[in-house]
């Protein structure tokens, strides 16, 4: 694999980090609470666990006020320096500069509905607008700050600065556009701005049907958008190359939900070669599975994923 991914250290105290998931402290009642407040459970589905939040700490705001007076994680925290320090382990390979999943990677969108609650803030949107552009500006104030003090100490040393907020579901936008465009797409232009400064690429994650807002992204300067969802509506790769190929690298696309768990590798195969044909054509696609990989996919899969990406690259003539 040709990227690695690197975050500051947090050096604060009350929160530590067990994985990718989120920095969190773990209470008296086996539960797990992190750095903006949101409470979860570890829930275990047979062959593995996840965190599932039970508890919004915004949930009950009612005013501006109250979202400006909350509690918010300190920048102070992070040890910036430290990513120079992961940076020289990786000097041959992209590096990417992301996150934790549910804490510190850019948001405004995802991380809004974990402090309001996805249902009251969805609410939100229509009933208490005001809000809610208090709520992303208090986000989007904390991530420009932290994004700034981990790029002016090694923007040199990074390739790519990656966002990650949930638009789609699998038929649609979560949210119309125009609340698209004016409640988030302001913050995520400000957050890409951010990076541009410092001559930075830039990645977008975006689960689901997301194929409306990507006129948008391109408008932003956004450089890659991740994954492509392909089973989700609008999502058809060759769609996406024709009307957008030129604009934007696209980024994953190997179908996690039905290729990769229940094809041989022999049809893995194929369909690698046949995504790299269609939307590496001309450049501007880089191979990955459309979401993390789960316990349900054979180890042959992924390995014939990788194998049969090497074995066409080296047979295709650069371009």
């Amino acid at each position: 694999m040709d990227f690695r991914y690197v975050k500051p250290v947090y050096a604060g105290s009350g929160f530590k980090e067990e994985s990718d998931e989120s920095l969190h402290r773990e209470l008296s009642d086996g539960t797990f609470v992190d750095i903006w407040g949101v409470k979860r459970k570890k829930v275990n589905w047979g062959r593995g666990s996840y965190l599932e939040m039970i508890e919004s700490p915004l949930r009950d705001a009612s005013s501006v006020k109250e979202i400006e007076n909350n509690t918010w994680p300190r920048v102070e925290d992070f040890d910036y320096q430290s990513i120079s320090r992961q940076c020289c382990k990786y000097k041959d390979l992209a590096i990417i500069l992301t996150g934790d999943r549910l804490t510190t990677r850019a948001s405004v969108f995802k991380l809004a509905m974990y402090l309001r609650g996805m249902d009251k803030f969805l609410m939100d949107l229509v009933l208490n607008p005001k809000l809610v552009e208090a709520l992303v500006g208090k986000l989007l104030e904390f991530h420009l700050e932290h994004n700034r003090r981990i790029f002016e100490a090694a923007a040199k040393e990074i390739d790519i600065f990656m966002l990650g907020d949930d638009f789609g579901s699998e038929n649609g936008l979560l949210i119309s556009l125009p609340m698209f465009r004016r409640f988030f797409k302001p913050a995520l232009r400000c957050l890409i701005d951010s990076a541009k400064k410092f001559n930075l690429k830039t990645m977008l994650h975006s689960c689901g049907a997301v194929r409306e807002i990507i006129p948008d992204l391109i408008g932003m300067g956004l450089d890659i958008l991740n994954p492509i969802q392909i089973r989700a509506k609008g999502m058809d790769p060759e769609d996406l190359k024709r009307e957008f190929g030129r604009d934007i690298c696209f980024h994953g696309s190997i179908d996690v939900q039905k290729e990769l768990p229940f094809r041989t590798p022999e049809e893995i195969r194929k369909i690698v070669r046949s995504r790299i044909k269609i939307l590496g054509k001309n450049g501007g696609f880089i191979l990955a599975p459309s979401h993390n990989l789960q316990l349900d996919i054979p180890i042959d899969n992924i390995v014939a994923m990788y194998e049969a990406e090497r074995e066409y690259t080296k047979l295709e003539p650069k371009t």
